[in-house]
């Protein structure tokens, strides 16, 4: 998260804005936030780089803390790319302050210091694969620097779960939207489910009241491309997977790596769902009805909700996900102005960047 500050609010009589503020300012030496170089510059330059000034009184900072902080400041201007272009177009920025358009000290803190969650439908499986993207793509390609930032959130447990079980992601999102992150929740959540579908053109009805609570609005039935994609109005950041659960996902090589007691036939059909990417998508590995015999696997449905989960914990590469979902690419939008296709995990990841 960017964070920026009115400078109207160092000058501010009022005794609760001071020290809300200033608490703020101290949680940069914790890496808690990025501050906006421009502010930074307006608010502690002097007459050059290495002539500081506090922005108000210290009133309500110690010596030692504002000690600490000054030298924090000097950190950050030894830092050649401390936020570059790809850092104001995929994190969230904040302007605090007291007008209407911005957020008011109290609730900017609460912004800062409360963890990020990401509600998920299962945990431990599904965790295990968020945690596991994030740790395989934080040297990932061009965004790598902001993989780096979700993984370090991550680390630093800013930034962890939430199970609300396969019907009760609804009821999770009321709960800490009218609990905990009352009024800052659009910064702090995520929610990530499975899409169930067993083709790309599917819509699980049960999800219709959900998504259109996240959207504040009515959806089509069937629903519109808007409907079922996350767009800025809504009132949590949210991600529906494309392909049908998080087993989908595993790349082939692995399962047939981890899975050694395979027989011949279950093998053979593996090999052919090689050139079927589409039906790898939406397959069920413990259900074989539906499918041409070609292709059954039937894995036991234990084994599937055991097992797959702990295959994205292997030692594979990113390069493996990325086929795994090549013939699958969304649109993203480039600091510069372009577009660029890239898979469904880079879309998840700068979905979560947006909440740390």
């Amino acid at each position: 998260m960017i964070v920026e500050f009115n400078s109207d609010l160092f000058v501010s009589e009022d005794v609760n804005i001071q020290s809300k503020t200033s608490k703020i300012i101290l949680e940069i030496s914790e890496d808690k936030f990025l501050w906006d170089i421009d502010n930074l510059d307006k608010l502690f330059l002097s007459d050059g780089v290495n002539n500081f000034k506090m922005p108000f009184n210290g009133k309500w900072i110690s010596i030692g803390d504002k000690e600490k902080l000054l030298n924090k400041v000097e950190e950050i201007y030894a830092i050649s790319a401390y936020i570059t272009s790809e850092h104001h177009h995929y994190l969230t920025t904040i302007k605090i302050g007291i007008n209407n358009d911005e957020i008011h000290p109290i609730d900017a803190y609460r912004i800062i210091n409360e963890r990020s969650i990401v509600i998920i439908e299962n945990y431990p499986n599904d965790w295990k694969f968020i945690k596991s993207i994030i740790d395989k793509y934080e040297f990932f390609g061009q965004r790598k620097s902001i993989y780096q930032l979700i993984k370090k959130a991550l680390s630093n447990e800013y930034l962890t779960y939430d199970h609300a079980g396969g019907s009760g992601i609804k009821k999770q999102i009321q709960g800490w939207k009218e609990g905990i992150y009352k009024d800052i929740h659009k910064y702090k959540i995520i929610a990530i489910f499975d899409s169930d579908k067993n083709k790309p053109t599917d819509f699980k009805s049960e999800y219709k009241s959900l998504i259109e609570y996240i959207k504040g609005r009515s959806i089509d039935t069937p629903p519109g491309k808007n409907d079922i994609v996350y767009e800025h109005e809504d009132i949590i950041v949210w991600h529906m997977l494309y392909k049908r659960a998080i087993e989908n996902y595993v790349p082939l090589n692995v399962i047939k790596t981890t899975l050694t007691n395979l027989n011949d036939s279950q093998k053979h059909n593996l090999a052919q769902l090689e050139n079927t990417p589409e039906i790898v998508d939406f397959i069920i590995y413990s259900n074989p009805e539906g499918y041409p015999k070609d292709y059954y696997i039937n894995i036991g449905k234990n084994k599937v909700k055991e097992q797959f989960p702990e295959m994205f914990l292997t030692n594979f590469s990113p390069s493996q996900l990325e086929d795994r979902c090549s013939h699958h690419k969304v649109s993203i939008e480039l600091p510069n102005g372009t577009r660029e296709q890239v898979s469904e995990i880079e879309e998840i990841l700068l979905k979560i960047a947006k909440i740390i």
